[in-house]
């Protein structure tokens, strides 16, 4: 495996941690959420969270080529979810504003780890690109001969 494939699936698992700890602190009474969200609804979404990245990561490790295609799209709805919490926490909470900053600086950096994980994304896809490139070349070479 790249370097660059093991970068790019690193960081999707550290969103996905990153994901999932600002969800379950969501969950925490101190939060003081207008609607509190209970701990099954943060089972469902960890359930679901785990299944969209552990298959799509899955795939990239079997090295199939629209992996980090899903991925991206998978990484582009919980960048979503992270404004989303961004959001709640500012408008249906009743907590102090050091608890609303504090999961809000932890949502903003699940955002910073997504934004760094498309970087790698685009390496990735431009050395996968390179090597596909001089596989041709190789070959074409060889027929000349």
């Amino acid at each position: 495996m790249k370097k660059e494939e093991t970068q790019t699936i690193f960081w999707a698992v550290i969103s996905l941690v990153v994901f999932l700890a600002t969800t379950w602190l969501m969950t925490l009474s101190f939060m003081k959420l207008k609607a509190p969200a209970t701990a099954g609804e943060a089972l469902q979404v960890t359930g679901i969270a785990v299944a969209f990245y552990a298959a799509t990561l899955i795939l990239a490790a079997l090295r199939v080529k629209i992996s980090y295609y899903l991925l991206a799209v998978v990484i582009a709805v919980y960048s979503v979810g992270f404004v989303g919490m961004i959001s709640t926490m500012f408008l249906n909470s009743d907590a102090s504003i050091l608890v609303k900053l504090f999961v809000s600086a932890v949502a903003a950096f699940g955002i910073l780890v997504n934004v760094y994980w498309y970087i790698l994304a685009f390496r990735l896809r431009a050395a996968l690109q390179h090597d596909t490139f001089q596989r041709r070349i190789n070959r074409q070479k060889g027929l000349k001969r």
